[in-house]
């Protein structure tokens, strides 16, 4: 059925603009500790590599791969609502490439900094790019989604 009220038919627009952006917008509101925490956790499993015990590595990898499921876990609980990924507007498209090129790039410098220098000196470049990173992310994130929640 057509609506022919142009002021019900713009509360509708409104409402259905309002709830393709809400995965976007409940996205926006994760704290910025996140970055650091996730930066710590990251950097203590790359210096793990350091002792170079396959106990420790296994270790490792176990307690990083469960520590990021909490924290997902914990965040998508909070959210209620998880943002679609393959219907982002156009700003946030671009943000997420460069988080995506970014994380690529960091990821070979600290894999080539802990097979070509230190381990130690991988996990501390890995808890910096990781925090600076995350933090720059999520702010032009939550900066896109005001502007486009303004629109």
């Amino acid at each position: 059925m057509e609506n022919t009220n142009p002021a019900q038919a713009a509360t509708e627009l409104a409402e259905l603009k309002d709830l393709e952006l809400a995965g976007f917008v409940e996205a926006a509101k994760d704290p910025l500790w996140l970055w650091p925490v996730i930066g710590l956790l990251a950097g203590g499993f790359f210096a793990s590599f350091e002792i170079k015990s396959v106990v420790v590595a296994a270790l490792a990898i176990v307690g990083y791969s469960l520590a990021i499921a909490i924290i997902v876990g914990l965040v998508v609980r909070r959210r209620g609502v998880q943002p679609r990924m393959n219907d982002l507007p156009a700003p946030l498209q671009r943000i997420w490439l460069f988080y995506g090129i970014g994380v690529g790039v960091a990821s070979v410098a600290i894999v080539g900094l802990g097979l070509g220098f230190s381990w130690i000196y991988a996990g501390i470049a890995a808890f910096v790019i990781i925090t600076a990173g995350g933090i720059w992310y999520h702010v032009a994130w939550r900066n896109a989604v005001d502007s486009l929640a303004a629109a």
